[in-house]
C-alpha cells in the first residue's frame, strides 16, 4: 500500500468550529446504524465504514449490503456520497464489488445487484488501526442449491491522512487497498462487463446543473464514459455558496491501469456515478494461492481544486 506522503501535507488545517458542531449532530445519527464504524480525521468523524450487513435497508433484507463507505464527509461536514438512492437502491456510497465472478466449474454469480440473490459481499470482522481500519470480508456465492460458498476472501485497509491545504482546497487523502484471494482450489474469473469494481455514487445534491466532472485526460461529463483515466475530479455545490469535491485516483500498479471509466452523462439528470473498471475490456482470472491488490486514493475536500493541483496530487499518490 502507498504510505501517506508527508510531502503532500502542505499545512495542517485549524479545526473548523462551525463544522464541528454540525459534525457532532450528524455523527450521532450515523453511529445509530448498527455496524457503522467511524474513522476520525483531525478529531472529527468524517469516514464511516459499514462493517456488518445492514439490518434495516431500504427495500428489505435482500439489500443487506456491507463492505462500503457512507457517509463520506469533507472537513466541514458536507456528505459527498449517497447510499441506496431511489433509482439504484443497490448503490452504497463508495463501494467496490465485482459485477460478476465465476468459480471454475460453477455458475456465474452476480454480486453488484445483490437483490438478485446470486451473490453478496459480507464483512465479518474489522480491527482499528491508526487513522483507519482493516476489514475482512467474503464473496458469498449463492447460485448453488445448498448453502452459500465462499468464492473470494477480501482484506481491505482504509486509512485517512490529516487535513491538508492544496491551493484553495482543504481536505484529506483517504487510502484504500483491497486485497483478494481465491477461497478454494480452483481459479475464479472476474467476468468482463461495462461496470464493475471501484465506484462512487455522489452527493444527492449533485446533478448535471450543480456539479462538474473532469478526468486526467481532459474528458468532461459528456465525454468521460468508457475512457481511460488516472484520476477523476468531481466538484459541486455544497450549500450557502460553498463548493466541495472528491478527487478519485487509481494507482499505477492496478490491473489494466489506466482503468476505463463508467460514468453517467445524461442518465438520471446527470447524477454522479463514477466507476474505475479494471475488467471493462477483458475478464481477469484470479489463481489460488495468490494475492491480488487494487489501490485507490481519494482527496475529499471543501473548496475548489485546479486541474494542475489534481495532477500534482495523483503524482504524489502514485510515487512508491
Amino acid at each position: 500500500m502507498c504510505p501517506l506522503d508527508r510531502k503532500l501535507i502542505l499545512a495542517l488545517s485549524a479545526a473548523l468550529a462551525a463544522g464541528v458542531a454540525s459534525l457532532t449532530a450528524a455523527a450521532s445519527a450515523a453511529t445509530a446504524t448498527p455496524g457503522l464504524v467511524p474513522i476520525e480525521v483531525d478529531g472529527a468523524e468524517l469516514v464511516y465504514f459499514q462493517a456488518k450487513p445492514l439490518e434495516d435497508p431500504t427495500g428489505g433484507p435482500k439489500f443487506q449490503g456491507s463492505d462500503f463507505i457512507h457517509p463520506l464527509k469533507t472537513p466541514s461536514g458536507f456528505v459527498v456520497t449517497e447510499s441506496q438512492p431511489g433509482d439504484h437502491p443497490h448503490h452504497f456510497g463508495l463501494w467496490w464489488p465485482w459485477k460478476f465472478a465465476q468459480q471454475e466449474g460453477g455458475k456465474r454469480a452476480l454480486y453488484w445487484e445483490l437483490q438478485r440473490g446470486q451473490g453478496r459481499i459480507e464483512t465479518r470482522a474489522h480491527e482499528r488501526i491508526p487513522g483507519g481500519l482493516i476489514a475482512e470480508s467474503v464473496y458469498l456465492d449463492r447460485t448453488g442449491s445448498g448453502e452459500p460458498t465462499v468464492a473470494l476472501n477480501e482484506t481491505t485497509r482504509i486509512q485517512a491522512s490529516p487535513t491538508v491545504a492544496v491551493g484553495r482546497a482543504n481536505g484529506y487523502v483517504l487510502h484504500i487497498a483491497i486485497n483478494q484471494t481465491v477461497a478454494g482450489d480452483a481459479p475464479v474469473t472476474i467476468n468482463q462487463y461495462r461496470y464493475s469494481g471501484f465506484a462512487l455514487r455522489g452527493a444527492s445534491a449533485w446533478n448535471r446543473n450543480t456539479s462538474h466532472i473532469l478526468t486526467s485526460e481532459g474528458a468532461d461529463r459528456d465525454a468521460a464514459n468508457f475512457t481511460q483515466a488516472r484520476w477523476v475530479r468531481v466538484e459541486g455545490e455544497a450549500g450557502e455558496g460553498r463548493t466541495a469535491g472528491v478527487l478519485m485516483m487509481s494507482h499505477p500498479e492496478n490491473h489494466n491501469h489506466p482503468e476505463k471509466l463508467r460514468t453517467w452523462d445524461k442518465q438520471h439528470d446527470g447524477m454522479i456515478f463514477i466507476n474505475f473498471n479494471t475488467v471493462a475490456d477483458a475478464s481477469w482470472v484470479l489463481q489460488p494461492e495468490q494475492t491480488y491488490q487494487r489501490q485507490y486514493g481519494l482527496f475529499v475536500y471543501d473548496g475548489t481544486l485546479a486541474d494542475t493541483e489534481a495532477e500534482y496530487l495523483w503524482q504524489r499518490y502514485a510515487q512508491p
